[in-house]
């Protein structure tokens, strides 16, 4: 009786381990700007991931459990030559775009969410604080442009 006892517990607790890893989300943010690292500062109301330097071509990616009532919010302040800001990478609207696996690419641009719930689509949201230099290029570019319509 002892030993169906401790197999009964042991296949138990297996199956409790398999099944609460399938209960993980995954997110991954990965620098695609070549040349650059870029900083990164994650966190959500109840974890702080800490800043971390993100060389080019790399990428770190970190699990959680989305709590009973899906308000689990992770946020990330991204610092790159090109731009920087404040995005939720991983929210209920991220979560309809991603569903557990959450893929983020930095760019140059700004970030884009593979969407595996979308076919894979990108879904890019651009730098939210540009650098002075490339605000003043974009201004004299679409005054010189409109000057040339006139």
């Amino acid at each position: 009786m002892g030993e169906n006892l401790s197999f009964t517990f042991a296949v138990l607790l297996f199956t409790m381990l398999i099944t609460s890893e399938a209960h993980h989300t995954r997110v991954t943010v990965k620098n695609e700007i070549r040349g650059e690292n870029i900083t990164a500062h994650c966190y959500s109301s109840e974890d702080d991931l800490g800043v971390r330097l993100l060389p080019s071509g790399k990428d770190f990616t970190w699990r959680f459990r989305v709590n009973f009532v899906h308000s689990t919010k992770f946020y990330c302040d991204f610092k790159t030559k090109h731009g920087s800001g404040n995005y939720g990478v991983y929210t209920r609207k991220v979560h309809a775009r991603c569903n557990k696996n959450c893929v983020w690419l930095i760019r140059e641009t700004g970030l884009c969410l593979v969407q595996t719930n979308h076919s894979g689509h990108l879904w890019c949201q651009d730098w939210k604080i540009r650098p002075k230099s490339a605000v003043s290029t974009r201004r004299e570019y679409q005054t010189n442009a409109k000057m040339s319509l006139v």
